[in-house]
């Protein structure tokens, strides 16, 4: 399968399948439980894809504002600055791993 850019807005969910279940139900009592329950559901699940944009914008931002500055990077992180040092010792082109170390370390939940 060829990479896609991430396309978050394909998770959201509206509950729409529920439609024709919920007519299903006998009892007016039941289909409010299962309107209020697919209600919730469906909040829970679109309240979480927005806390998921909001986190892959910030780990956007960190990558693009280190990207190429790694200067910048242990000056503001400084609690890397041993593992930078150590991985400037390990690669011979420091220059050519930096940026990719850092994409790898600012998305390292979705590259796991």
């Amino acid at each position: 399968m060829k990479p896609q850019p991430l396309d978050l807005e394909e998770f959201r969910w509206d509950g729409s399948e529920f439609g024709e279940e919920y007519h299903s139900y006998p009892t007016e009592a039941e289909r409010e439980i299962v309107y209020a329950v697919v209600d919730i559901a469906v909040k829970f699940h679109n309240g979480d894809i927005d806390k998921i944009k909001q986190r892959f914008k910030s780990a956007c931002e960190f990558w693009l504002r280190y990207k190429d500055n790694p200067k910048l990077f242990i000056r503001e992180h400084p609690e890397y600055l041993e593992k930078v040092r150590r991985l400037q010792r390990e690669w011979y082109n420091w220059e050519e791993h930096y940026n990719k170390w850092l994409f790898k370390l600012a998305f390292r939940g979705v590259m796991e």
